[in-house]
């Protein structure tokens, strides 16, 4: 767990400090299907559009319900969000930071604002075997 959010650092800060003259752009940041998709399932607390975005099996951390599951399958998550979202009721969603690593390998960092508390959303997106972007790992950290 201490080593994925350690990870996502890295590669932010990686990132940065890399020259800017050529810039790629491996199906418009993460693919525009798929972040909208995200941000609509936050916005609108809808745990079954989020759940459509995951890998089979994905890494799940909620910090501040001490969830934390290293290979849980998306119909397991999708119960987990649901429950999430009825005690954290959606006000706003905003994606603060979207990088790549490479190609295969995306990440995002955004600000999910809840009636309850407000969270920092890590995401993990990987291309899965059928060439689609899906979520492999989500962490919610109380902020």
């Amino acid at each position: 767990m201490k080593y994925v959010f350690a990870a996502l650092v890295l590669i932010v800060f990686v990132n940065a400090s890399k020259p800017k003259g050529r810039v790629e752009t491996p199906k418009k940041s993460i693919d525009n299907a798929l972040t909208d998709r995200i941000r609509m399932s936050f916005k609108g607390g809808d745990p079954k559009m989020l759940a459509s975005c995951l890998n089979q099996e994905i890494e799940l951390i909620i910090d501040s319900e001490k969830i934390d599951f290293q290979k849980i399958s998306s119909q397991q998550a999708e119960q987990i969000f649901k429950l999430f979202f009825q005690h954290n009721p959606p006000l706003s969603f905003q994606y603060v930071y979207q990088g790549a690593s490479n190609i295969d390998l995306k990440y995002s960092v955004a600000n999910y604002r809840s009636r309850n508390k407000d969270f920092l959303v890590y995401i993990l997106v990987k291309r899965g075997d059928n060439n689609k972007y899906v979520i492999d790992t989500i962490q919610f950290r109380e902020s």
